[in-house]
């Protein structure tokens, strides 16, 4: 029963927000960069599979950076009383943005042309025949500042997410965000086509567990306090 409460039932609703997401969100967001290299590049199943690879390292990556921070902020007796209190505030207060005041969270979702930088990686992955090209390309589309992987980021600043470690917590995270977002990435087209009709209610599938997900984290937190 611990296992369900601290483990399978947090993961559940990031694989629920993740996948529901991901059908408009991810598609719009991402959906340029696979039709990209989709039609410059012809890639077999491999090269996708390289694409959402360097997707998931950069996730990865991410979660372990504030799972770490989530540490070194547990040196604080405050923080380890209130994190979990904290961070599910966060999180409700990121959904109410993401689903009613989006242009706050699109203020943080800068353009690849705004990075000269960006622009040029993105091209030259683009024009390489290599497989590790597609990886390259995965990675840094998974480093672009992204609403979503903040909103997923920021919930594995709690370090006692899910009953592990932070970092192992952090990895696990990432990872169902990562798959919940992975089937409409691969199927961007047949996937997208076919569910467009249901973008409001996937919206507010999304939106109710992105809430419930913080409603977690204070409940949990509301538990570790009391005992």
């Amino acid at each position: 029963m611990e296992l369900v409460e601290s483990t399978l039932i947090p993961l559940s609703l990031v694989f629920i927000s993740a996948f529901t997401l991901s059908l408009g969100h991810c598609a719009g967001m991402c959906g340029g960069i696979v039709l990209a290299y989709t039609q410059i590049k012809s890639p077999s199943w491999a090269g996708h599979l390289a694409y959402s690879l360097g997707r998931w390292c950069s996730y990865v990556c991410i979660g372990v950076v504030f799972a770490l921070l989530g540490k070194a902020f547990a040196l604080h007796h405050l923080w380890r009383e209130f994190a979990s209190l904290f961070v599910g505030v966060l999180l409700i207060v990121y959904a109410i943005c993401y689903g009613f005041f989006p242009k706050v969270l699109r203020a943080l979702e800068p353009r690849i042309q705004d990075s000269r930088w960006l622009s040029r990686s993105f091209g030259a992955l683009l024009q390489s025949r290599s497989l590790w090209s597609f990886f390259g390309i995965g990675v840094l589309n998974g480093l672009l500042p992204c609403g979503l992987v903040y909103f997923f980021a920021l919930y594995t600043l709690n370090e006692q997410i899910l009953g592990l470690s932070g970092v192992l917590g952090a990895v696990c995270v990432m990872s169902v965000f990562w798959l919940g977002s992975l089937p409409s990435m691969l199927g961007l087209g047949m996937l997208g086509s076919a569910l467009s009709a249901y973008k409001k209610q996937a919206f507010w599938v999304s939106f109710i567990a992105m809430v419930l997900l913080g409603l977690w984290n204070i409940y949990a937190g509301i538990t570790t306090m009391w005992h």
